[in-house]
């Protein structure tokens, strides 16, 4: 799914911090922005949060 938009968010959960990705898309190609569509891509643990990131870093070197 393609999004034309990405989001960041904090909140807490059962007192841990946790980092959520959303992802606002068109429910069809003609839509306007007002109808974009918000999805959780993704609900991370610090630490997943934390692995991602050093993982995504070592991707975007490699393109370098």
């Amino acid at each position: 799914m393609q999004y034309d938009r990405i989001d960041l968010r904090v909140h807490e959960h059962d007192g841990d911090r946790r980092i959520e990705v959303d992802g606002y898309f068109r429910p069809h190609p003609e839509s306007k922005p007002p109808e974009y569509r918000r999805n959780v891509i993704v609900d991370l643990t610090e630490e997943q949060a934390q692995q991602l990131h050093d993982d995504l870093g070592e991707q975007l070197e490699a393109w370098e």
